[in-house]
């Protein structure tokens, strides 16, 4: 008789067992509990954590998803002889999924996450979010298997709090769904011209769902010739409560220099309005034409932001 022996799975730690060890118990994942702490460290500042604050309000909490899905990590006070039995106070987090994005975070907490991130063994597309803990992150998570294709580490974050200075063209609008045909070739020049390469390339069928899915929101607004091309495009990239972050910004290169980009953002700005208070953005600082039109809208720089493109 042949005797079948089962072969045991070699054991593995857990994502919040793998980032405690590594960081020695200063960071953990975030469970449910932590929701409440997470929404008001968020909270604090809208329009940097735009992007954060619409994931928790679309019903997402701190509860880890699936295994090796989406989760957030949290780094809490430490106890001291003057706080001696006061409860842990939630200092700073970060979402973890294809993207990464720190929250209220220092220099010092960016470093951490950044430990903690090699320990979990992931791929990411991007780290971005505020300069001061984005670049100490990522100076940790290279010492892992990712390499950087881009660095933009001086990314002016502005915000336009009321009105715009400048009269919104007329002309802009939500694109429409029977739009999409000329719309998605307008999202990937800007894509290509922003990026340096197709969006197409590697998970087209993901952008394809992410442009139908703005038009469908009422989300992507254009500007049509009366050839029915686009001229302008922008998005309402993300959107929360408090704060609408503005994305894809493009002018036709054959209609550039002729004054359409601020009254077209003034007018994305005042679409914008009407679902936030705050309308935010934010711009590679060697892209000086586009600095010149948000400022002449009248955005205001807030702070400075970074991405590490993966």
């Amino acid at each position: 008789m042949v005797r079948i022996l089962s072969r045991a799975r070699p054991w593995s730690p857990s994502p919040d067992d793998a980032v405690r060890r590594a960081t020695g118990g200063a960071v953990r994942v975030l469970n449910h509990s932590d929701t409440t702490a997470l929404t008001a460290l968020a909270a604090a500042d809208p329009v940097a954590n735009c992007f954060v604050e619409s994931i928790l309000e679309k019903g997402r909490d701190a509860t880890p998803a699936h295994s090796g899905g989406p989760l957030f990590l949290g780094i809490f006070t430490q106890a001291t002889p003057m706080t001696a039995g006061c409860p842990a106070e939630l200092e700073a987090a970060c979402w973890v999924g294809a993207n990464v994005v720190p929250i209220g975070a220092t220099a010092e907490a960016g470093a951490l996450f950044g430990v903690a991130l090699t320990a979990l063994h992931r791929r990411f597309a991007s780290v971005y979010g505020p300069r001061e803990a984005v670049l100490p992150l990522w100076d940790e998570l290279s010492r892992g298997p990712q390499r950087a294709r881009q660095i933009r580490d001086d990314q002016p974050l502005m915000v336009l709090r009321g009105r715009p200075a400048v009269e919104p063209s007329p002309h802009v609008r939500p694109a429409r769904t029977e739009e999409f045909p000329v719309v998605l070739p307008a999202c990937v020049a800007m894509f290509e011209e922003e990026l340096g390469f197709s969006p197409l390339q590697n998970g087209a069928v993901q952008y394809r769902l992410r442009v139908e899915d703005l038009i469908r929101n009422g989300w992507s607004l254009v500007d049509l010739d009366d050839a029915g091309r686009v001229r302008f495009k922008a998005d309402l990239g993300v959107v929360s409560a408090s704060c609408t972050q503005i994305q894809g910004v493009w002018v036709e290169p054959g209609q550039r220099g002729q004054g359409l980009a601020a009254p077209s953002v003034a007018a994305v700005t005042e679409y914008a309005r009407q679902t936030a208070p705050l309308v935010s953005l934010y711009v590679n600082s060697f892209n000086t034409a586009a600095l010149r039109t948000y400022r002449t809208v009248g955005f205001e720089q807030v702070g400075t932001f970074a991405t590490v493109l993966l």
